[in-house]
């Protein structure tokens, strides 16, 4: 386990290499620049701009000052190795890291609550269609999937705040003070993957229903739930656990249009705006988190296998 670990811990670190050098090439040799949308500027000053922001230089070095491996225009080095992740060339004299660690919290706990409310509602609705197969229960699950797969969040979410904010006064608008605040926008985030969540669950655990392994613990008079409940969901659960990681990383980093619709202050907005805008180094920073987020949780992905199925084995 531990060298499986330190083999998935390097692997990561030439993964996230890999993501940023590309996406800092590409950001860059991309028509327009992070200053190309300003008021036309003298050449003298933007050069001293450029050099600021260490923009200046071949591509080369400036993607090897980023990365801290360089000495910047000041003589200093000022990169990711020492946990830098420069300023933002839109957000003046505020960092990436100050940007991130404002916003990337209030994302963190929307798409903590969206997750947990994907995976319970999935799981428990795909378990109960697949146990009470070819009846109502199951026809109306799977209409449920199949209506919350096909509406789309900016659809849902204005409709939520009508009933609910609106008619019955029972939660707000939007914005983002306490626990209520998360309601409506948690439901709004979680209603596709609770429909993904459940077809899947659906299909695997029918097919687990129909193993040896179920049929011997029936015939030893196990009733229906325990056998359903901890014989077989370990095992059907395991094609859910495969999406729950890149899942994880999603709704994590948030979502914009969720936030937008409810005016929530999250770091949704960061993934669009630092493209449109060419901001070069927000953009890394919300790649890193992503990327990171996304390696960490396969890992834990893969060690919850070993856990839900002893067969398996982490080589």
């Amino acid at each position: 386990m531990f060298a499986f670990i330190l083999r998935r811990f390097a692997s990561m670190v030439v993964v996230l290499f890999c993501v940023i050098t590309l996406t800092f090439l590409l950001v860059r040799i991309a028509p327009g620049g992070p200053f190309t949308k300003e008021r036309r500027i003298p050449p003298a000053i933007e050069k001293q701009i450029m050099a600021r922001y260490n923009l200046d230089g071949s591509l080369w070095e400036q993607l090897t000052t980023y990365l801290g491996v360089r000495k910047n225009s000041q003589g200093q080095f000022s990169g990711i190795l020492e946990g830098d992740l420069q300023l933002s060339t839109k957000y003046r004299d505020r960092s990436v890291r100050e940007l991130l660690a404002q916003t990337l919290p209030i994302s963190g706990t929307l798409g903590l609550a969206a997750f947990l409310l994907a995976t319970t509602g999935g799981v428990w609705l795909g378990s109960l269609a697949a146990v009470r197969r070819h009846t109502p229960t199951d026809t109306g699950a799977m209409l449920a999937a199949l209506f919350l797969i096909s509406i789309p969040n900016f659809v849902i979410g204005p409709v939520l705040i009508m009933l609910f904010a609106i008619k019955l006064r029972a939660l707000p608008v939007g914005g983002w003070q306490d626990w209520s605040s998360l309601v409506l926008p948690a439901i709004t985030l979680a209603g596709p993957y609770i429909a993904y969540i459940a077809r899947l669950m659906r299909t695997s655990m029918l097919e687990v229903l129909h193993q040896d392994f179920v049929r011997t613990a029936r015939a030893k008079g196990v009733s229906e739930a325990r056998v359903v409940y901890q014989h077989a969901l370990k095992v059907a659960i395991l094609p859910v656990v495969s999406f729950l990681g890149p899942l994880a990383a999603n709704l994590l980093t948030g979502s914009i249009v969720v936030e937008t619709i409810f005016n929530i202050p999250g770091a949704g907005p960061f993934f669009i705006n630092s493209i449109l805008n060419s901001d070069v180094f927000l953009l890394e920073g919300v790649v890193i988190v992503y990327c990171a987020l996304l390696v960490v949780l396969n890992l834990f992905v893969d060690i919850a296998y070993t856990w839900l199925d002893r067969r398996i084995r982490l080589e």
